[in-house]
């Protein structure tokens, strides 16, 4: 029998799991569901991470940081799985992006593999940005060829390059979710403060599309992969099983139903955009601060069809969502009001 086999036989149950990210939006969310299904986890912080209250008693917490090589030598060891959440979704240069993004990925599975557990798993988070947009209606598969329009995209996309270098050495598989929306969100909880103020953005004179995941069918995703025995190198697009998205108008009347309220349409020249992104970009760069809507967005936002396929996850995984847009954004509605963030 094969070191990989003997891995592979071992009790899902018993996994030592590492999760990078932990308190970020997705790791409040994933690391209970780890726990609930009795494996014992491990969360990377640093120091000054806020850690969440819901299980900051319930995980063993592991000093260190993605770009300090001997601090995640020590948090890998005896884990049998390492869930790589952190990273860099805003920054004030590319320069950060591709520092956190790809070095510190490509350190964390250095460490893996010095640990001692050449079998481990390693599932990496990557995203949509990756891949880029479609040029046309059609969604995009995981074998298109992959077009990042900005710099998050393209240090994402390189760090999917380094996990594929350890293929042989360790079971590797790539996600690529799509948005990410749900309680607890601040970044999709712009759809629903544009929908409180009753204002739906018309951008540009193309309608524009995207996809979204509910974080809960997400979750559901990773249990899964982390119960399954997946050829390692294998990538997943992730959306709501809805590929053919929705026009981002669709999405922010879909938050003023669940808010059961109205919005009138605003028109906003791209041009308007794309000389507020430069004036961002310049006074980012002065004040040594991240900006989120920069040249980088703006092209991500003038983009039209951020359209994936997540057929391959359907029938390689069993991948059912639980949540279409109607049912999650009345439940993340919810929670907006529940906590006064609406």
């Amino acid at each position: 029998m094969t070191a990989l086999q003997i891995n592979s036989s071992k009790n899902e149950r018993s996994l030592n799991i590492l999760v990078t990210g932990a308190t970020g939006f997705i790791g409040r969310q994933l690391v209970p569901a780890l726990l609930q299904k009795g494996y014992t986890v491990s969360c990377l912080a640093r120091s000054t991470s806020h850690r969440p209250d819901n299980f900051s008693d319930s995980v063993h917490w592991v000093l260190g940081d993605l770009l300090d090589k001997q601090s995640l030598v020590e948090a890998c060891g005896g884990v049998d799985a390492v869930v790589h959440l952190g990273g860099a979704i805003k920054a004030s240069d590319a320069k950060m992006f591709f520092s956190i993004n790809v070095d510190g990925t490509r350190n964390i599975l250095e460490a893996l593999v010095q640990a001692g557990n050449p079998y481990a798993r390693f599932i990496y988070f990557s995203s949509q940005a990756a891949l880029g947009p479609a040029p046309t209606p059609k969604p995009l598969t995981e074998e298109s060829k992959s077009h990042p329009v900005s710099a998050y995209g393209r240090s994402k996309f390189q760090a999917e390059q380094i996990v594929q270098e350890y293929n042989k050495q360790l079971r590797c598989v790539i996600l690529r979710p799509s948005v990410v929306y749900g309680p607890g969100d601040r970044e999709s909880l712009a759809f629903f403060k544009m929908a409180k103020f009753h204002i739906n953005p018309r951008i540009g004179f193309k309608p524009k599309y995207i996809d979204i995941i509910h974080v809960e069918d997400l979750v559901q995703i990773v249990l899964s992969v982390l119960k399954e025995d997946i050829k390692s190198g294998e990538i997943f697009n992730i959306n709501d099983g809805q590929n053919s998205g929705y026009s981002e108008n669709a999405v922010v009347n879909h938050a003023a139903e669940a808010l059961k309220t109205w919005t009138i349409p605003v028109y906003i020249p791209l041009l308007i955009l794309k000389i507020l992104a430069l004036f961002n970009g310049t006074l980012s760069k002065i004040s040594g601060r991240s900006a989120m809507f920069n040249s980088d967005k703006y092209r991500e936002i003038a983009a039209q069809y951020w359209l994936f396929s997540s057929e391959k996850a359907r029938a390689t995984l069993g991948y059912t969502p639980k949540y279409n847009i109607e049912k999650g954004f009345s439940m993340t509605a919810l929670w907006y009001k529940k906590h006064k963030w609406l």
